[in-house]
């Protein structure tokens, strides 16, 4: 049987579906972006490339899936492009979320998909401890998203609290375009640092994050990649939603301003302007949440 799965949409979110892709069986084709075949390329081997959004590079990549004759297409991206490279795919059997309301948590989109194929297994919820070498911390976010950048002091708050209980060095990681601001943060906090922030190839963070004993991340693909390599991960929030893209796993949970947001419900729509969303967030709650995987 020939299955393939659509994929390529932010790294965030290709990296948040890595669980469900490893549970597949067969292995899926994985039609994505340049992008996704860079972080997925060491655990899959057939991929299609949509190598850009213009039109006539979306009708190239439609060839390519009718030549593969699938019986099974699962679409995991659901915009108007995947659905018309649903439509015009030819396989045999297709499985979208067309419809489904955007604000459920981004697991029962992936359930409503991919469970009606028969396809997918139980998810890998097996834990070993890891090693105590370093913790990441994940500080940054991309221009457009700098409303959920913490204040300096709180990661300077946390990273006393870190030291006091684990007295390991900092591994803080970021993409090119957070590499300056980063830099300054990094030159604030206490303790052993390491800034590698736009310095890394996807693969590379993959190693960094898998090898981490801890993640504490900005709701970020660097977060969901923490978590699909199942690290013990503490996802910060405030300005986006926790509930639809809290990362996935027992070893996984969120914080948030009980303060700013005391009914437990998130900002919809997610908020780009800056704002004081972080100031009483408790890094401690996380950790004891966790404490089954960092003992």
């Amino acid at each position: 049987m020939k299955t393939a799965v659509i994929c390529f949409s932010a790294l965030g979110d290709i990296a948040y579906t890595l669980p469900f892709l490893r549970a597949l069986a067969p292995r899926p084709v994985i039609i994505t972006t340049a992008i996704g075949r860079e972080l997925l390329q060491d655990e899959f081997d057939e991929f299609l490339i949509l190598k850009s959004k213009r039109p006539a590079d979306t009708v190239t990549l439609i060839t390519q899936i009718r030549h593969h004759r699938l019986d099974v297409l699962m679409d995991l991206q659901n915009n108007d492009r995947s659905w018309i490279i649903d439509s015009l795919s030819g396989a045999k059997q297709k499985f979208t979320n067309k419809g489904m309301s955007r604000g459920v948590p981004n697991y029962n989109n992936m359930m409503r998909i991919l469970e009606p194929t028969g396809q997918l297994g139980e998810l890998d919820t097996h834990f070993e401890p890891k090693p105590r070498e370093y913790i990441v911390l994940n500080t940054g976010s991309s221009e457009k998203w700098k409303s959920k950048r913490l204040p300096d002091y709180k990661w300077q708050e946390f990273a006393r609290l870190l030291l006091e209980r684990y007295n390991l060095p900092f591994v803080l990681t970021g993409s090119p375009d957070e590499a300056n601001y980063v830099t300054a943060l990094t030159k604030k906090l206490s303790g052993e640092t390491r800034n590698i922030a736009g310095k890394t190839s996807l693969q590379e963070l993959k190693g960094i994050v898998d090898g981490a004993f801890l993640t504490i991340s900005t709701d970020s693909a660097a977060m969901h990649l923490s978590a699909a390599m199942k690290t013990p991960t503490i996802g910060l929030f405030g300005a986006t939603n926790w509930i639809r893209s809290a990362p996935l796993g027992p070893w996984a949970t969120v914080l948030y301003d009980r303060t700013v947001y005391p009914n437990g419900l998130p900002p919809i729509p997610n908020r780009t302007e800056s704002g004081s969303y972080y100031k009483q967030i408790d890094l401690n709650l996380g950790l004891e949440r966790l404490a089954t995987f960092l003992s």
